[in-house]
């Protein structure tokens, strides 16, 4: 795996290897960020479930300011940390090895707000729907923020809301991706 665009081109990242962290393919994370981006100017990124770090580095690599990255697997929190130190970002970026819903809490409570949301639990959780209502009904989005969601195909059913406007949907394989976007006031 590798940083697509970018300060960081071309740079390699970390995995783990097996079957506990799904890296997303650079085709499929190419093409999500020539959607939402392809370059940002001083986003503030959440990646709910870090896996290796790719996306938030990549969104780093791409402009953004700053990346809070969330994982509560050590092992997956090793590889993130290995990946941020082998591109200088330790000062861009904020770790959490928590679950999901504590660090949820913990940015509501500091009332933070996000320009782009990196959302890829787990296939066997079928979460999506219960986060972004967490997200939405927090005011954790700034204008225009994005939520990138991806999950099993048909295992959520994306809709908009009177808050998000899917930008793109779209398949890879077994996986289907949605791309929300928040509607202007």
């Amino acid at each position: 795996m590798r940083i697509i665009a970018g300060k960081n081109k071309s740079r390699r990242l970390l995995t783990l290897e097996g079957m506990n962290t799904r890296p997303m393919m650079d085709r499929m994370k190419e093409s999500i960020f020539n959607t939402i981006g392809p370059y940002f100017e001083k986003d503030k990124v959440l990646d709910l479930f870090g896996g290796s770090g790719a996306l938030s580095l990549e969104s780093l690599s791409r402009g953004a300011s700053h990346a809070w990255i969330v994982e509560a697997n050590r092992e997956a929190m090793r590889v993130i940390k290995e990946n941020i130190s082998s591109l200088n970002e330790e000062s861009e970026t904020t770790l959490y090895n928590f679950d999901y819903k504590v660090a949820l809490n913990i940015f509501k409570n500091e009332k933070r707000k996000f320009d782009i949301i990196f959302l890829d639990p787990p296939y066997k959780l079928n979460i999506i729907e219960e986060i972004i209502d967490f997200i939405v009904t927090n005011d954790m989005l700034e204008e225009k923020a994005i939520i990138v969601c991806q999950y099993v195909r048909k295992n959520y059913h994306p809709i908009e809301t009177n808050i998000l406007e899917i930008r793109k949907n779209y398949t890879y394989a077994s996986s289907e991706v949605c791309i929300y976007q928040k509607k202007e006031v």
